[in-house]
Order: C-alpha cells, then structure tokens, then sequence
C-alpha cells in the first residue's frame, strides 16, 4: 500500500491549496485606517459586489490589526475600486469534432492605494488580481457566490500583506 501526504491526495483529486502569511508588521503609530467604499468600475459582477468587498476587506483589517477603522481620516489609508470582473472560457477540448471549453475562468481585478503618512515608502497604488476556474458545463450563476468569496479573499491577502510586509 503507497501513502500519500494529504496534499497530494488534494492535488490528485483536483483540488486545490492556498497559502497565506499573515505576520505583518503594522506601524506602530498607526491607530486607525480610513477604507472608504470600493466602488465597481468594471462592467460586471452583481450589484452588491461593491458593498461585499468593502465590507469583507474592512473586516480584515479588523480581524488582523488592532486599528480602528474610521470612514475618512485615518492614520493610515486604504482605498481603491475594483477595476475588473471577467468571465472568459479557458481549457479548449474536442467534442465531436467542435472545440469547446472544458473550463471557465472568473478574474476578479481590484487597484488598490495605501498611504502611510509617517513613512512614505510603504505607500503604494497597486493592481490585484485573482482568478478561480469552474467546470464550463455549470452556469456562472449556479457558483458565482463561492467563487467571489474565493477570489476576494485571495486579494484581500494580498493587499494587506502589501500593506504592512515590506521585504
């Protein structure tokens, strides 16, 4: 009998793994962080994509840092929008002599500032992007949810580690 470590079973079974490193180190002046909304310029997505983002990445912060989150005037800033939602067919295979797409990508895009006052360098205005793929023979709308909560999640890691891991 072979063993196998869990993550090759994981990989085997197509799933897939993330990582995330969360040891940040936050200004120590710093008290509070001002995210204001994360409006939607891109020309898809749900109408709520907006509030859920904002919400989400707000929650974070609060979750991560012992900094208050205000709506203006914060220490620290944090703003941006997100710039980009796609749905884009990838994977092309053969069926009956027609290529078709045996999976569909989800690309979520998010630019991203942060301004630190009382150190310059850290400031940044950045674009952030990631992607999920689903099996093309499922409808968008059958998982739309789980996937933004995917991808989000995956932004909003990099976004805050951006902001306070300066290597």
């Amino acid at each position: 009998m072979r063993y196998f470590s869990i993550i090759t079973l994981m990989l085997l079974m197509g799933c897939s793994v993330n990582y995330s490193f969360t040891s940040t180190s936050q200004p120590t002046e710093a008290k509070s962080i001002s995210i204001p909304v994360f409006y939607n310029e891109s020309t898809g997505g749900p109408p709520n994509l907006s509030q859920f983002f904002t919400e989400k990445i707000r929650d974070y912060y609060q979750n991560n840092t012992k900094l208050d989150i205000v709506p203006t005037n914060g220490d620290l800033e944090l703003e941006g929008t997100i710039t980009g939602y796609d749905v884009r067919p990838v994977a092309p295979t053969q069926s009956a002599n027609v290529e078709v797409s045996a999976l569909t990508r989800l690309t979520i895009r998010v630019q991203a500032s942060y301004s630190n006052p009382n150190n310059e360098k850290d400031n940044f205005n950045q674009a952030f992007s990631f992607f999920s793929d689903f099996d093309a023979s499922k409808s968008l709308s059958d998982v739309e949810d789980e996937l933004i909560d995917e991808i989000t999640d995956q932004i909003i890691i990099k976004i805050f580690t951006q902001s306070f891991d300066n290597w």
